[in-house]
This record gives structure tokens, C-alpha cells and sequence, in this order.
């Protein structure tokens, strides 16, 4: 009887053992599969809007594209945290966008090059 009740209780502590690890398993798949997917998109401003919190770039084929700016977007110059109001047109770009949301998450700017005469 004692076999028995060994037995069981091991039988019990294996399936417990398995079951947790499935389980672990299926979390970190479904972590992976939450993080953001990001696209880059660069060019030169063409428009600031702060009031829609959106800018306008022309790329290299001369395509303009609105980007919306998330809320929590992190935008630097030359390594610094600028706001929104700082970028000008004319300034190079490089944004990273939420693909799900749609919105920049990053911006990176590059000053435009003074015109000489």
C-alpha cells in the first residue's frame, strides 16, 4: 500500500513538474511576440505641426510622408533630449515607428547644413 501511495504521489509531483514548464514556456512565447516591431523611416522635415504632435519628411525619393508623434517619443540632437518645437525644417531625420500604433517612438536629428552664397 505504501508503494502505492509513493507511487501516486511521485506520478502527481511529475505532471505538476511538466505542466509548470509548458506553462513557463508559453509565457516567455507569448513576451517575445509582444515586443513592438519598429520601422525606420528617414529624410529631410519638411513641417513641424505641435499642435497635431506630427512632423512631415521627404525621403531620398522625394516621397512625403506624415509621421504622428507618440506621446512618450524620445527625440534627441546630437545625443541631447530636444522637444518637438526644436526640430526645423530642413533637419535630416531618422524615426523609429510603432508599426502597431503607427506613431514615432524615436527620433533622431542631424541640424540642416547652413546655405552658403
Amino acid at each position: 500500500m505504501k508503494k502505492i501511495s509513493v507511487l501516486t504521489v511521485l506520478v502527481a509531483f511529475l505532471g505538476f513538474t511538466l505542466a509548470s514548464l509548458a506553462f513557463v514556456d508559453n509565457a516567455a512565447q507569448g513576451t517575445a511576440a509582444q515586443k513592438t516591431a519598429l520601422k525606420t523611416h528617414s529624410g529631410e522635415v519638411v513641417s513641424v505641426d505641435t499642435a497635431k504632435n506630427q512632423i512631415v519628411i521627404k525621403d531620398k525619393m522625394g516621397k512625403e510622408m506624415t509621421l504622428p508623434i507618440g506621446a512618450d517619443a524620445k527625440i534627441t540632437k546630437d545625443g541631447e533630449a530636444i522637444a518637438l518645437a526644436d526640430i526645423k525644417v530642413g533637419d535630416k531625420v531618422s524615426c523609429e515607428v510603432d508599426e502597431s500604433t503607427g506613431k514615432c517612438k524615436s527620433i533622431r536629428v542631424t541640424a540642416a547644413k547652413a546655405r552658403t552664397s
